[in-house]
């Protein structure tokens, strides 16, 4: 339930839209589910103009779509939609890499190797959400040392959209495969191979996965 009901409209719109997309990442609310405006005012204790704004957000980045005469469907991801989704990450992360290199060092690296040990655990229990947390960890080691707003937040609305409800397989053999990819991303980045490591990430790592 959201708490705070701050004065400022911007505030509230915001806070909506992070409650909104909390919700979809806990499974609360599913890809194909209808969501009521009058529901979610009431449920919220808010007001239409700020719901609505947050919900447009929403719309904007993809995840949910407003529909006339019928409501707003939390949209579904097609597999064409989750390669193209893919395409975009591996370009946009593998350029990361290639700007921040120089800042990678032991510490950095050694934070990569526990996040992708705990993603092992958490393969091991299921615990798919948690999986994907301490895999975004592993990824925004180096993705956090850009300074390129831009990037980071198209990588960031990607990233949940794909992760966050997308309708993938993950299977225990396709967990393993991300496992020891990231063990590869950290040989390549020791190794000081900047380009290989990068065209590692964009042509091999972040790929469809069927």
């Amino acid at each position: 339930m959201l708490m705070l009901k701050p004065s400022n409209h911007q505030l509230l719109r915001t806070q909506v839209y992070e409650y909104l997309r909390g919700q979809l990442r806990n499974g609360a609310l599913r890809p194909g589910m209808f969501l009521s405006i009058t529901q979610l005012m009431k449920e919220l204790n808010i007001g239409r103009t700020p719901l609505r704004d947050a919900l447009i957000q929403m719309q904007t980045d993809g995840f949910v779509t407003f529909l006339p005469q019928r409501g707003i469907r939390i949209n579904e991801l097609s597999r064409q939609e989750i390669k193209d989704i893919l395409e975009v990450l591996g370009a946009l992360d593998s350029r990361v890499m290639l700007s921040v290199f120089p800042q990678i060092g032991p510490s950095q690296i050694s934070k990569m190797r526990e996040m992708n040990q705990r993603m092992s655990e958490m393969a091991v229990q299921r615990d798919f959400y948690k999986y994907w947390e301490f895999n975004h960890q592993f990824h925004n080691v180096y993705l956090t040392l850009s300074s390129n707003s831009q990037i980071l937040h198209l990588l960031n609305i990607f990233r949940q959209r794909l992760f966050g409800f997308g309708e993938i397989d993950w299977s225990h053999a396709l967990l393993d495969l991300n496992h020891n990819e990231h063990l590869k991303i950290i040989e390549l980045l020791e190794s000081e191979n900047p380009r290989e490591a990068a065209d590692y990430i964009r042509d091999v790592h972040i790929r469809v996965p069927f």
